[in-house]
């Protein structure tokens, strides 16, 4: 509750505070729960005012958003995050309060605030036109990366090591399945190492990465092998009662999954959002994921965007506040 939380609002048409985060926010993810509108993405390194989406490919745009000190502030913004009687959604990180500081770690220097405590960094920076290395601050490899250039219309990419050796997918717009070779990067322990430079470090062009590594009791970036059955699907451990996921198929198609507690209240989670797309939020009923005291069990679906037999699964999960229950993982099935 100290580094990450998830708060839901209600729009008002006009100018809204939005408190109750607990922190200042560095990374702000809003959704629109009601309506088929754009994903939005603020974050405190970029600075106020400044939006990516996830569901698109377009370059950082402007838009109404001030990060608080208990939250953020929302202007006349109908579009994104504020339609008058819509229901909302924000998934809020906090980093370094907004401070940051230059990274030399690699060849470049980049722009980085990072909460080591939490395993999460914001970097930026910008591209040379030729190979960089390009310091993160988190004191260790990072286990998932996502990443946009800002200047141009092209995919998001993310990078994990969830699976035991790095992939990538192309990216959080799309339904791409991962990929595992040619990637040309490398998830160090200081620096990610990039030689591809059309795509990660064309001269002139500004680009910002998340970063993310497990903490214990707080988050992991995993994976787990469906089994197709609908009746009896994987039970994941994290080591924390789980309040947040996103789940994608790494082995094929699907859409980047989101469910957490504060939009599904009980088991199972069956509230969706769908970081590849606009919809309005969906529900799953029966078939959503169970969050338990120290992991989750898989929705009871054979759908391809949780549980095709043989296909490799990625996540990112993190733990819910502290005062909110979920059964014992080891006596919540039998």
């Amino acid at each position: 509750s100290e580094n990450f939380k998830v708060i839901t609002y209600t729009g008002t048409g006009s100018s809204n505070s939005i408190t109750g985060v607990g922190f200042k926010p560095d990374f702000v993810w809003i959704k629109n729960r009601g309506s088929a509108q754009s994903h939005s993405l603020t974050d405190s390194t970029r600075g106020n005012n400044l939006v990516l989406q996830s569901n698109e490919t377009s370059a950082e745009a402007s838009g109404q958003i001030t990060l608080d000190s208990d939250g953020f502030t929302i202007g006349n913004d109908n579009a994104l995050r504020n339609a008058s009687g819509n229901t909302y959604v924000a998934w809020c990180w906090k980093a370094n309060g907004g401070t940051t500081s230059s990274n030399g770690d690699g060849n470049i220097t980049s722009t980085v605030q990072a909460n080591t405590d939490a395993g999460f960094s914001i970097v930026k920076y910008s591209g040379t036109g030729s190979n960089v290395q390009v310091g993160h601050g988190l004191g260790a490899a990072p286990t998932m990366v996502i990443f946009k250039n800002l200047t141009d219309s092209v995919n998001w990419y993310v990078w994990t090591t969830a699976t035991g050796s790095l992939a990538r997918i192309e990216g959080l717009n799309t339904d791409s399945a991962a990929v595992t070779s040619g990637l040309g990067t490398t998830l160090g322990a200081s620096t990610i190492d990039f030689t591809n430079t059309s795509d990660f470090s064309t001269a002139g062009k500004d680009y910002i990465m998340y970063c993310f590594r497990d903490i214990d009791a707080y988050s992991k970036f995993g994976s787990y092998t469906g089994n197709g059955s609908s009746t009896n699907p994987p039970i994941v451990e994290t080591g924390f009662e789980v309040g947040y996921i996103m789940f994608k198929n790494a082995s094929n198609t699907g859409d980047w999954m989101i469910h957490d507690a504060a939009r599904s209240t009980s088991n199972p989670r069956g509230d969706y959002l769908s970081a590849n797309s606009s919809n309005a939020e969906a529900y799953l009923a029966a078939l959503g994921p169970d969050f338990l005291s120290n992991g989750f069990q898989v929705g009871k679906t054979t759908s391809s965007n949780y549980n095709t037999n043989g296909d490799t699964y990625i996540y990112m999960a993190f733990a819910t506040d502290p005062d909110t229950e979920a059964p014992e993982l080891a006596s919540s099935f039998n």
